[in-house]
């Protein structure tokens, strides 16, 4: 027993490397374009690994002088999965206008090398010609003025991204919708918004945040995901796609921050919000055009019924097998495949010698099933006809059938005794009084019956078990009803779970207190309030600013304090994640005890 302990130790030592996360390391640019006059910062990112790291030797790269800045960590928590980066942050000064190549970088990570991709970059001869967001992006942007759209062009881009441009009527069509943006303090996003002329759109699926790198520059993700089905042939046009939501930046106000008496002092954070400002910013992609074609006439089935997609699944079963004339059949049938299911119209039954009852039809994620009641009006029938599928399949361009059954059963005639009759009364007329007594003596019967039910009455036990068997039945209708809440009420679950979920998250927030991590810290405790907000008034995450917050509260309503309150707090949050100010262990305790006691009047208020 002891070696066989042993050895399963021994193997989960060995496979707990597989489960870390993969290393990487990647190279990115604050901005492609600078000036002579500026700084372009590189930042060198190693993920996967948790032990420390020494500072990565650069090459010599042609048309700049580098400067290591310093070593950079943090924490971040994308989709529920906990994420760590370190990165390593130099200074590129200019030395000649030009265009330029970052080369690869390669360093050796726990044993292994790992290697960079080149990045071009370019070198312009003055500031008005280099992209205006490299300044934005790197803190010096242009005092008491808001950034304007044009120069944000290059650092808030959306995308489109579709599997396949040529399509047919009514072809459920994946698309993807990219939110891309490079070091802009961004919030309050808003759902994607397009021209819906000429198709039907499907809701879009729970937003994913993450990153990546475009042309060697690091941008943060917000995905969003849903179908589209075109319901007119020919060029349709779609898009251009607009993303909106607000930019925070600096007003040029005074700083309370870089005061040197006080850092903390009572009306810090009251002169830090005068400080920054936002303004809305709309981001718009390209439009793409997509061919759409009309379903083939040749080769068309003619049950076919506008199934269009790839990899159906049809299956149908009738049960039970032996019945007798009049006594009911079940008739199931199931679809499952990548297509449009709402709209499918299944394969119908109706066929002599039976009698239908109207289909019971259920819409599921990804298939679609009927459940319908049919019976066999005379004996002698021994198969239920054979049921057909049609589709059209998009990956073979061509019409697919799938035929299941015939089914077979076997239908007797009912039994003589099945049918009402009223049986004897003729007979016994003529028996004696005496045989007729012994036969039906009623009163025997209900004489005995009354006093099994008289001593039943009074038993202890009778009462006590009748009462736990109401009160189990009870309590079993009341948890079938809640289970049945749960799986068809969202909105009910979701405010089920905001009071856990919002203190599992301030629990993972009050441990960055003792790292120092303000940004993580902060980032945590605007997660636990919007989520919780977001859950308890059923609305979208993703399009829950700090007035929809505030103006929805005012109505139901609550306390003004708490309100102002519980805005104030989000939007420090914001400013504290987005514009890097640093903030001490004290007032990070302090606005904890905020959050739980505002989790807690909400928790009383929101019923």
């Amino acid at each position: 027993m002891n070696k066989f302990i042993l050895c399963v130790f021994m193997l989960m030592a060995g496979i707990c490397p597989l489960w870390a996360d993969a290393v990487t390391f990647e190279a990115t640019v604050n901005a492609p374009q600078v000036s002579l006059d500026e700084i372009m910062q590189l930042t060198l990112s190693v993920t996967g690994v948790n032990n420390d790291l020494d500072p990565v030797s650069l090459p010599v790269i042609d048309g700049f002088s580098a400067k290591y800045v310093g070593p950079s960590t943090s924490v971040s928590i994308i989709n529920g999965d906990y994420h760590s980066e370190r990165s390593f942050i130099y200074d590129l000064f200019p030395n000649r206008v030009g265009k330029f190549q970052i080369p690869s970088i390669s360093a050796t990570i726990a044993g292994q090398t790992y290697t960079t991709k080149p990045i071009d970059v370019e070198v312009l001869a003055s500031s008005a010609q280099a992209s205006a967001p490299a300044q934005a992006s790197s803190g010096t942007a242009v005092q008491n003025q808001a950034p304007s759209e044009e120069s944000l062009k290059d650092k808030i881009l959306v995308k489109v991204l579709f599997d396949k441009t040529d399509v047919y009527l009514n072809e459920s069509i994946p698309v993807t919708i990219k939110l891309l943006v490079n070091d802009v303090p961004v919030r309050d996003i808003q759902y994607p918004q397009f021209d819906k002329s000429g198709i039907t759109v499907d809701d879009f699926e729970k937003p994913l945040q993450n990153s990546e790198v475009v042309d060697g520059v690091r941008y943060d993700t917000v995905v969003f995901k849903t179908n589209i089905y075109p319901d007119r042939s020919g060029d349709l046009t779609f898009g251009p796609v607009q993303i909106q939501g607000n930019v925070l930046y600096k007003t040029g106000q005074q700083n309370p921050f870089d005061q040197a008496n006080n850092i903390f002092g009572a009306d810090v954070f009251n002169n830090f919000f005068d400080s920054y400002a936002s303004r809305p910013i709309t981001a718009a992609s390209d439009p793409v055009q997509l061919h759409v074609s009309s379903l083939p006439s040749d080769g068309r089935p003619d049950d076919f019924s506008g199934a269009i997609g790839r990899s159906f699944d049809f299956h149908a079963s009738v049960s039970p097998s032996q019945v007798k004339a009049g006594d009911p059949l079940t008739l199931k049938m199931d679809v499952k495949g990548s297509g449009n299911l709402k709209n499918l119209k299944m394969p119908e039954f109706q066929e002599p010698g039976f009698k239908t009852y109207a289909p019971q039809i259920k819409n599921g994620e990804g298939d679609k099933s009927v459940e319908q009641v049919i019976i066999p009006i005379s004996a002698g029938a021994k198969q239920v006809p054979a049921l057909r599928f049609s589709y059209f399949d998009t990956d073979t361009n061509s019409y697919k059938t799938i035929t299941q059954g015939p089914f077979s059963v076997q239908v007797t005639a009912p039994n003589p005794d099945q049918e009402f009759k009223a049986i004897g009364f003729s007979d016994v007329s003529k028996q004696g009084p005496a045989l007729l007594t012994d036969q039906f003596s009623f009163g025997k019967i209900f004489r005995k019956t009354g006093r099994f039910f008289k001593g039943l009455f009074r038993s202890v036990w009778f009462w006590s078990s009748a009462g736990g068997i109401l009160a189990v039945g009870i309590a079993f209708v009341w948890w079938r009803g809640f289970q049945e809440r749960l799986d068809n009420d969202p909105a009910f679950a979701r405010k089920l779970k905001a009071l856990k979920e919002a203190r599992q998250v301030l629990a993972l927030a009050e441990k960055q207190i003792s790292t120092g991590t303000s940004k993580d810290f902060y980032a945590l405790l605007s997660k636990s309030l919007r989520d919780y907000l977001a859950n308890k008034l059923d609305r979208s995450k993703a399009a829950l600013s700090v007035n929809d917050i505030s103006n929805h509260l005012k109505t139901i309503p609550l306390d003004e304090a708490h309100i102002t309150q519980l805005a104030t707090l989000l939007e420090q949050s914001d400013l504290v994640c987005f514009a890097g100010a640093a903030v001490g262990p004290d007032k990070m305790r302090a606005d904890l005890t905020q959050a739980q006691g505002l989790v807690t009047y909400l928790e009383r208020s929101l019923k």
